[in-house]
């Protein structure tokens, strides 16, 4: 049965869905001219050349003509804060309500959704706000993206979480300041009781925290050794800001499972990296976002000045991470230069370090899928979720293009409609 391209093809009434004649990009190999997907009960039951799809395969489904069109896995970002939203400082951040920060949260993850992105990692929320989003978007109770959450960022004192007077509570803020091992076994084992995903851990000073700096290493070999191994021993992963040099030994030492930003990768670390399981997420929208809107946005003068010191560090690591063949995955960590909903510069500014445009989109599907955990998406193949992206143009020609979002046609999460130019005003969940 051939059908008009439009919100009937992707309900759960529409039965099977056959994208014909698009270009496919299925988050591993080169663009497909005349590709074919095939959805069925929200996943992938084909996806490929369409001169090889077998016909009784797709004998009683819907046949929807999208030539022209890219077809390809919802993106995934493995950096993001949702409750962040235009702070100039962590501070800022800290002084946040619960409330203001859950309302923060649900904004924020259909800004996510409306840019094609179907997954999230959330990397540090203020109170357990990150599980809260990540539950009611499965419930289908708000609009947004997957989201493997994380709950507070632990921190020791003096680092990147440690940023109000002494005198004030930070029990609900972003960070969770443990010193030693014994608090943060139990601060992983509250977290793992209040239903986080994924512990992270911040082992370095940060650009914009009063007082430790990001060539600064703020927990011991010890204590990383010691998160990473109760995250293990009950199933959750563990992403380590670490933008000293020492810091990430450290964690790529204790075997956590992503290193965020690596300001300072050197040779060493880059022959651990190479040698191990873990996953690089370099962040460049962090660097870039503060170097193009630091002055306009009037941020600190220490946060401004420490990245043009640390520009060409950064850079540096990720040209050795990728002449390594290091995997890497991207992440944004946007919400308080770039706003949300622009995830996709990401992929700019990954293809300006030297990697290339399939590289990118790669690092934003199956090596991001990898980086969080997340087998079940990231690539469109049978037996995965149908979370899919229907783009209007070609990003490997222009990988900027992704940012345009009048260019995004459908975006599928489990095969139904649920942001994109089809979707219009309707809400998916009703």
């Amino acid at each position: 049965m051939n059908a008009t391209l439009d919100a009937s093809a992707f309900t759960s009434e529409s039965g099977a869905t056959l994208l014909d004649h698009c270009r496919l990009l299925d988050g591993i190999a080169p663009l497909v001219e005349q590709g074919a997907l095939l959805i069925r009960d929200g996943m992938v039951a084909y996806a490929g050349t369409r001169s090889d799809l077998p016909e009784p395969l797709a004998r009683d489904a819907r046949v929807v003509d999208v030539a022209g069109l890219t077809v390809m896995p919802g993106l995934i970002d493995c950096h993001a804060h949702l409750v962040y939203n235009g702070f100039r400082s962590l501070e800022e951040v800290d002084r946040s309500s619960i409330e203001v920060a859950t309302l923060n949260g649900a904004l924020n993850a259909r800004k996510v959704i409306d840019a094609g992105y179907t997954t999230i990692r959330d990397v540090g929320t203020v109170g357990n706000v990150g599980v809260a989003i990540r539950d009611a978007v499965a419930q289908k109770r708000i609009r947004g993206p997957r989201v493997v959450a994380s709950g507070q960022i632990l921190c020791s004192t003096g680092g990147l979480g440690d940023t109000l007077p002494p005198h004030w509570s930070k029990s609900h803020g972003l960070g969770r300041i443990v010193d030693g091992p014994d608090e943060i076994r139990k601060a992983v084992r509250e977290q793992i009781r209040n239903g986080v995903d994924n512990i992270k851990l911040a082992a370095s000073g940060v650009e914009v925290g009063p007082y430790a700096y990001t060539w600064m290493t703020t927990f011991s070999a010890e204590e990383i050794a010691v998160a990473t191994e109760e995250a293990h021993r009950w199933g959750r992963s563990v992403a380590v800001h670490a933008q000293s040099t020492d810091s990430v030994k450290y964690a790529l030492r204790a075997g956590v499972d992503t290193i965020e930003h690596g300001t300072r990768l050197d040779a060493e670390s880059v022959a651990m990296l190479k040698g191990s399981r873990t996953v690089y997420v370099p962040t460049l929208c962090t660097l870039f976002s503060v170097l193009e809107l630091g002055e306009k946005l009037n941020l600190l003068h220490k946060h401004r000045e420490e990245m043009k010191v640390n520009e060409p560090l950064w850079l540096n690591s990720v040209r050795l991470a990728h002449e390594a063949g290091i995997p890497m995955a991207a992440g944004g960590d946007l919400g308080n230069r770039y706003p949300h909903g622009t995830n996709a510069r990401e992929l700019e500014f990954l293809v300006r370090a030297g990697l290339t445009p399939l590289e990118a989109l790669r690092a934003a599907t199956s090596i991001a899928a990898r980086a969080i955990k997340r087998p079940d998406v990231g690539v469109l193949e049978a037996g995965r979720r149908a979370d899919v992206l229907v783009f209007e143009g070609d990003p490997i020609a222009d990988i900027a293009s992704l940012q345009d979002h009048a260019r995004i046609v459908a975006v599928l999460q489990g095969g139904e409609l649920v942001a994109g130019r089809l979707l219009g005003n309707r809400s998916p969940f009703l």
